[in-house]
């Protein structure tokens, strides 16, 4: 029994160099010509392991691609973009006189920008098979959705009335609406202080409110935002004037009109690991 656990032991811990030896990523940092620092980044795929796919993420910047293996038989170096849209492949290489290998091993250049992914099919001699290495890298910078509420501010109350058949102005002195909106912000997701852009959405039972502006995430679960807020109002309409006569068949509908304004808000929100306001 302790021999079958000890083995089992040694899988685990065996396993992860095993996963990690396929695809080796090096960062060097030298001195070049006119002694400028020069940063050498190398990836290199090891193909005495046999595999059918394998992943790795990879942080941005230029690579050459090494597959120091005379087994190499074939190989296709496809290139997208996660999420945002593809970006050009340099095909150019450039001539260093400091390299890890010879330049002989290598095979092409990868340069990774935000939320770039390399899929290289490699096929291997003797092998009828083709393996697939899945080299990408990731940005920081994410969409985040968040749910809240947000204070528009400065919205008047002002409306007409009909008082004996004359227009008069009432005023409630609310200066202030909150909706409850839904937000959507691009910031640093690996900060725990983090400026970016928002833009969301508010429907306050009435009307379809519309926000943008900035935003600061606070440990990426919560979100302060200010901004301008775009939404319909019922406001005084402009065709009566305040102590005109008017005829009995002019109803508050007539003297008042729903228009589009914009407005300053504040608000916050909380990012939640699911929809909050959908039913179990």
């Amino acid at each position: 029994m302790k021999t079958y656990l000890l083995k089992i032991l040694a899988f685990v811990i065996f396993m992860p160099s095993i996963f990690f030896a396929q695809i080796k990523v090096e960062v060097r940092k030298e001195i070049g010509e006119n002694s400028k620092k020069e940063i050498n980044r190398t990836i290199t795929i090891d193909l005495s392991v046999e595999i059918d796919s394998v992943e790795m993420l990879v942080e941005k910047g230029n690579y050459k691609l090494y597959i120091p293996s005379s087994q190499l038989k074939s190989l296709v170096i496809r290139k997208k973009a996660i999420e945002y849209e593809p970006l050009k492949m340099e095909t150019k290489q450039k001539d260093s006189t400091k390299s890890l290998h010879g330049e002989s091993d290598v095979i092409a250049e990868l340069i990774f920008r935000s939320n770039t992914q390399y899929i290289l099919f490699v096929g291997v001699t003797g092998e009828e098979k083709i393996r697939k290495y899945i080299i990408k890298s990731e940005s920081d910078w994410k969409w985040t959705t968040s749910f809240g509420a947000n204070a528009v501010f400065l919205t008047s109350r002002s409306r007409f009335t009909s008082v004996n058949n004359v227009v008069a102005e009432n005023k409630d002195g609310k200066m202030m609406d909150l909706t409850p909106s839904i937000m959507f912000t691009f910031m640093n997701n690996q900060r725990n202080f983090s400026p970016g852009f928002t833009g969301g959405l508010g429907f306050d039972f009435e009307e379809l409110s519309v926000f943008a502006g900035g935003a600061l995430g606070i440990g990426q679960n919560i979100i302060l935002t200010a901004g301008i807020a775009v939404h319909k109002q019922n406001r005084p309409n402009t065709d009566y004037t305040v102590g005109q006569a008017i005829d009995t068949s002019v109803t508050s509908d007539n003297l008042n009109k729903m228009q589009y304004r914009v407005n300053p808000f504040v608000g916050i929100s909380f990012r939640f690991d699911k929809n909050p306001f959908v039913a179990k």
